[in-house]
């Protein structure tokens, strides 16, 4: 239904605040399923989003090192700020949350807070290997690694799931995997996307320039390795958050590892596609491509306005703000935050993002044409040949006269002479018509 408004699905928000602060626990007590499953494929996941953190965050450093070295400080400048900027946004955020279960640590360990989970447990991470971890930009390695090791901790507890420690690893590792994969959501859009414009633009640049000579610089080959490296960290993202969501909801069905490779498939393919185009546009409009993006926007702001529609009590600002943030998701991909159907809202982002292509198609096919049409009208060789053929005609025969011995300046002369009788002296026909029209 349309502006109907429905609970936010990226943001797990409490809707009441007066209960014991005991942490995440209390709220994930009323969302974690009947059935606790965790597969060898999920603790996969963790390591793999690990990995590809990592290499995605240093390929960028990498790639701005290379561009310094050869002198292309301008190249270098843009892809080192996208790579770091966002980062230290994503790690501040890491330290907050770290500080704030650092608070909730000491608050459940108080002798009054007897039943809770946390009692006599020790610290999962010092606070100095926290501080360390965010200084050197790898704070969200902190939530994957404590989803690992409680998923780990899980699958080793033999007993039955309503087991009172076994069910804690299970909410551990929840509670861990939401913070992790929404940080990496974040960072996806925030450093991973922007990355895929600037260095796809500077790489098909490049590749213009080298392309007749066949020989492209070693360099170019890390460009690419880092833009696909991009692409998979914004697919991924996507897929894992999607997939925690599931895994901690009793109405919904989790995601089996096929069904996780195939949304990964479908988004690399068309969040490819996506940077391709917006690719090719800077490179034709430059800088003007900002109006393009603007535009783009608002179009997606109003289907998802009338189809995502959020409501999350007493916080109208933050709606505006998560509305505002989808809308920006989608100039990459097609993204769903709202509870409900979503097959029927991608179906409504991927029509646009068709329609968008096809029009920019259409308008440059149309503007061919039109340039075709003033080009035979105006401009084609026959018209001008049209124009010339007389002085064509003339020049032959002063070639033709000098070579029969004939100076030219007697042929010139008697051209003259010719054209002065021909508008001096009437011909004998029409002399006689302007006696008889005298007579009459």
């Amino acid at each position: 239904m349309y502006l109907k408004k429905h609970e936010s699905k990226l943001l797990l928000i409490p809707k009441n605040e007066d209960k014991e602060d005991a942490g995440i626990i209390a709220v994930l007590t009323d969302r974690v399923p009947s059935v606790l499953i965790v597969r060898w494929f999920d603790l996969f996941c963790f390591g793999f989003a690990m990995c590809s953190y990592v290499l995605d965050f240093f390929s960028d450093i990498g790639i701005a090192i290379f561009h310094f070295w050869a002198g292309r400080h301008l190249s270098g400048a843009l892809v080192l700020t996208f790579a770091l900027i966002p980062s230290v946004i994503i790690n501040i955020i890491s330290m907050v949350w770290m500080l704030d279960d650092e608070m909730h640590w000491k608050r459940r360990a108080h002798p009054r807070r007897t039943g809770t989970f946390e009692l006599n447990q020790k610290r999962f991470i010092s606070l100095g290997k926290m501080i360390t971890l965010c200084i050197f930009q790898m704070g969200p390695l902190f939530w994957y690694y404590k989803a690992l090791y409680y998923g780990w901790m899980f699958t080793k507890n033999k007993k039955d799931d309503t087991d009172k420690e076994k069910r804690k690893f299970f909410m551990k590792m929840v509670e861990a995997e939401r913070d992790a994969t929404l940080l990496r959501f974040f960072e996806a859009f925030l450093e991973s996307a922007p990355q895929l414009i600037i260095q796809g633009s500077i790489a098909a640049n490049y590749f213009q320039n080298y392309y007749i000579s066949g020989k492209y610089p070693y360099w170019l080959y890390f460009q690419a390795a880092s833009l696909t490296l991009s692409i998979i960290s914004i697919s991924w993202s996507v897929v894992v958050q999607n997939r925690s969501l599931r895994m901690t909801r009793d109405d919904k069905v989790n995601i089996w590892p096929h069904e996780a490779v195939l949304q990964f498939c479908w988004r690399f393919l068309t969040i490819l596609a996506r940077i391709i185009t917006l690719v090719a546009f800077v490179l034709l409009f430059g800088i003007y491509v900002v109006f393009l993006i603007f535009g783009h926007l608002i179009v997606t702001l109003v289907h998802v306005i009338f189809l995502q529609a959020l409501h999350i009590e007493a916080c109208t600002h933050i709606e505006k703000l998560l509305l505002l943030i989808n809308a920006m998701i989608h100039l990459f991909t097609p993204f769903n935050m709202a509870e409900g159907n979503t097959r029927y809202r991608y179906l409504v982002a991927y029509t646009v993002e068709f329609i968008e292509m096809m029009v920019s198609l259409v308008i440059w096919i149309v503007l061919g044409i039109f340039i075709m049409l003033i080009y035979y009208k105006f401009f084609h060789p026959n018209r001008r040949q049209d124009l010339e053929a007389p002085n064509v005609e003339r020049n032959e025969k002063l070639v033709v006269s000098e070579l029969n011995g004939i100076p030219s300046a007697a042929i010139e002369k008697a051209e003259h002479i010719e054209e002065i009788e021909e508008h001096s002296v009437p011909t004998t026909s029409e002399s006689l018509l302007e006696e008889d029209e005298c007579h009459n």
